[in-house]
């Protein structure tokens, strides 16, 4: 009898009881705007229906995919609704029901990161830190984290204000990042929201780690400056002891002095200033050098016509022979010649003033 009601019970269970890879829904409200639901299975297409307490119940207006299978749901959001229990129901592709759970949403609310960060010095030597926050700042609570030159955190909570402040800072680089999340008054959410951006003060001074970075640095450049002042020294020993060498890289200049006297005994020694024979130049060429013509010598006479008396000069211009015959040499061979005719010279000029050139 026991035995028939234990298999009489076990046949009114769902079949999902028994599935090992059962999924699990876990939703999130964001920034008090949409709920954000996941389920853990990703192995087939779910479909996915919720409702909060005394709504309708709604299909999922947008599902979130992973390479083509359902993998969560985002619904709109109103903001009473987070008091109320939220009914959630999974669904296989054949419509059979996989799994139902409801959630208290008071407290799985997560807020975005704040925003826009300032530091500012005051004149009272203090640093202030400002922020703004998404959300109604009355249900807000803040949680600020600072540093100094990397150094290890330090978190502050500074209750519902959007302001921090942080008295005599020392000459350093302060990094400063906010949180936040829905405080104690409005209903306390278990998440906070990320950490925002960080912002900066000062300037960052370097820590042990890093000088003990450049201290490595520094070692390590010490070998291979050893390596190439071992190889210069070895070069330069090389560059004055290796004639070879000294001559590829440093050729000799020659002495122009020492040759041009060389080649000046080589001519008065060995060819006795014979500037031919020194230069062995060809006996063609040396031919061309020697005059292949004769001239024929003309003999030249000096006159001198004297004053005397008309019988004398009319004698010697009466007879011109020696002076016209020497003078018919002297044109034909000298085309420069200045000396004029006998018979036109002593009709034309002064016989007293005139003498005849050599």
């Amino acid at each position: 009898m026991i035995l028939f009601l234990v298999i009489l019970f076990l046949g009114n269970i769902p079949s999902f009881v028994f599935s090992a890879s059962q999924p699990k829904i876990n939703c999130l409200i964001i920034n008090l705007d949409y709920v954000n639901c996941t389920w853990s299975e990703h192995e087939q297409n779910y479909s996915f229906n919720s409702r909060f307490l005394h709504d309708q119940i709604q299909q999922c207006p947008t599902y979130l995919r992973i390479k083509g299978v359902n993998v969560g749901c985002i619904f709109p959001y109103k903001k009473p609704q987070r008091f109320n229990t939220l009914n959630t129901w999974l669904y296989s592709d054949n419509g059979t029901l996989v799994i139902e759970q409801n959630h208290e949403m008071k407290a799985l609310v997560k807020l975005n990161p704040p925003f826009s960060l300032s530091v500012v010095e005051k004149k009272d030597a203090e640093l202030w830190l400002y922020w703004n926050i998404t959300t109604d700042r009355s249900c807000t609570e803040s949680q600020i984290r600072h540093r100094t030159d990397n150094n290890d955190w330090k978190i502050t909570t500074p209750g519902h204000r959007t302001s921090f402040s942080l008295p005599f800072p020392s000459k350093k680089r302060y990094e400063f990042q906010v949180r936040a999340r829905i405080g104690n008054p409005c209903g306390e959410s278990m998440f906070w929201s990320d950490w925002s951006e960080p912002v900066y003060w000062g300037f960052l001074k370097a820590n042990n780690n890093t000088e003990s970075v450049i201290n490595m640095s520094v070692m390590s450049m010490v070998p291979y400056i050893v390596g190439a002042t071992v190889v210069l020294i070895i070069l330069s020993c090389l560059l004055v002891y290796s004639e070879r060498l000294r001559i590829i890289l440093i050729p000799v200049v020659p002495n122009a002095g020492r040759n041009v006297s060389n080649y000046l005994a080589a001519l008065f020694d060995n060819y006795d200033g014979n500037v031919e024979k020194w230069l062995s130049m060809p006996k063609d060429l040396e031919n061309g050098f020697k005059p292949n013509f004769t001239e024929r010598a003309c003999p030249v006479r000096e006159y001198s016509i004297v004053s005397q008396s008309s019988t004398d000069s009319e004698s010697i211009l009466s007879n011109p022979t020696d002076l016209s015959s020497d003078y018919q040499c002297m044109h034909s061979y000298s085309s420069s010649s200045t000396i004029p005719g006998s018979a036109e010279t002593l009709q034309t000029q002064d016989l007293s003033q005139v003498d005849i050139p050599v």
